[in-house]
């Protein structure tokens, strides 16, 4: 079951927290794919930005992330920095299982919304 709960940290930063979701690869998914899916998994859309910064979990979960992608891609060095950039975050004071969603996590791609195609821009 996936809980969701706003929270007001001592920062004043407001979060959500969600259960970290189950994902695994496609087929044909490269081994980055894998974080695609994961950010998703907890509500991105696929076209705005995502801050990597603003999304911190547990080192279990990040661990679980990075032998999955090492499973696809055996590069220690290179999935370990793929993570560092890409990956979540982690936090010690996170409960086992979630992830927190720092404010801000995504932002729209387009904020203006005046692009030639209505609107509807997807990250490159």
């Amino acid at each position: 079951m996936n809980t969701t709960e706003n929270v007001t940290t001592n920062s004043a930063t407001t979060i959500t927290i969600v259960d970290a979701p189950e994902v695994s690869f496609a087929p044909d998914d490269e081994a980055g794919d894998l974080l695609l899916n994961f950010y998703r998994a907890l509500g991105w859309n696929g076209s705005d930005f995502i801050d990597p910064r603003k999304i911190r979990t547990t080192k279990e979960v990040f661990d679980r992330l990075y032998n999955q992608i090492y499973e696809r891609c055996p590069d220690p060095v290179g999935v370990g920095m793929f993570m560092v950039n890409k990956g979540p975050g982690t936090e010690d004071y996170i409960l086992p299982g979630k992830v927190h969603l720092l404010e801000g996590w995504i932002s729209p791609s387009d904020p203006e919304g005046s692009d030639e195609d209505g609107g509807n821009t997807h990250a490159a």
